[in-house]
């Protein structure tokens, strides 16, 4: 197998967000892995020990052209980064249902744009976390969702609007980010005038600065980016109404690989075991508490 290029690739240290929720992680996860892979000596081993363990896919299951999958993902805040514990909320959901099927995982962190290319060539095992589009479900075995959250526009404070029709914001020039995909009759609308940066961080700073008049974005990222970042407070902007849409997140398998569907039906059974075992929903009302679930300008 070719390697990806080396773009700032993370072996991705586990370490627990915050001590409310480790013994909930611990429990959980490790009876979701023990029930499903039978690998009842990780039951007296801690999580970050189990979940660093390479672990051999059992007999009958899809396995990769290597003995760890290669995920390509980029700096999505609160959703994927290399600095983030665990990696962030979508890493550790994705860890964790791969880990189930006795699966293990290793997030290259590069520009989405790049992410992709290599999928399409097939030397990486999939891209995530992706949102579902036309397009992707052409190139793409997409997994089962994982909740993400609401794809909205943002202004500043009072130059909001409400719209019923995209040709209602024409007259705007929008920033989007380099590569990312929104909904399709967004992303397919000719007469929006877009602007692409490099991050959701930049084009708050345009956004600020005057130099665009509304940006495209999950509210979890800006939130969170507008935080950390800028150090600014969400009260400065306000969301346009309606949102463009709730979004889920999915992994996107390269179907120019041999396996992909094997592998992608591994990781959806994976990942209904930790749904069940209530490790999404904890670890999304953690990503959310993170980033501030307060809609901007309320």
């Amino acid at each position: 197998m070719t390697r990806p290029r080396p773009w700032r690739s993370a072996g991705i240290r586990h370490r627990m967000p915050t001590a409310a929720l480790t013994h909930l992680r611990h429990a959980v996860l490790l009876a979701a892995l023990c029930a499903l892979t039978g690998l009842a000596a990780l039951g007296s081993m801690p999580l970050s020990q189990a979940l660093a363990r390479p672990v051999q896919a059992l007999p009958g299951q899809p396995q990769a052209d290597d003995s760890v999958l290669v995920i390509a993902t980029c700096d999505w805040p609160p959703y994927a980064e290399r600095h983030l514990p665990h990696g962030g909320y979508a890493v550790q959901i994705i860890r964790a249902a791969l880990a189930s099927a006795g699966l293990e995982a290793r997030f290259e962190f590069m520009p989405w744009a790049r992410g992709m290319a290599l999928l399409r060539e097939g030397q990486v095992a999939a891209v995530a976390p992706a949102y579902k589009t036309t397009g992707r479900e052409s190139e793409c075995d997409l997994s089962a969702p994982f909740p993400g959250g609401p794809l909205t526009l943002f202004a500043l404070a009072g130059n909001a609007r409400r719209w019923t029709d995209l040709r209602d914001l024409a007259d705007l020039r929008i920033g989007v980010v380099r590569g990312y995909a929104h909904t399709d009759a967004f992303d397919k609308a000719p007469f929006l005038n877009k602007e692409a940066a490099n991050d959701e961080t930049a084009n708050l700073r345009k956004l600020m600065a005057g130099r665009i008049d509304a940006m495209a974005a999950d509210r979890n990222v800006v939130h969170y980016r507008l935080r950390r970042d800028l150090s600014g407070d969400p009260a400065t902007l306000a969301e346009f109404d309606p949102v463009l849409g709730e979004r889920d997140l999915y992994v996107c398998f390269a179907r120019t690989r041999p396996g992909h569907a094997a592998l992608r039906a591994a990781f959806d059974k994976g990942l209904a075991a930790v749904r069940a075992a209530g490790l999404v929903d904890e670890l999304h009302h953690e990503m959310r508490r993170l980033a501030g679930e307060q809609p901007a300008g309320q």
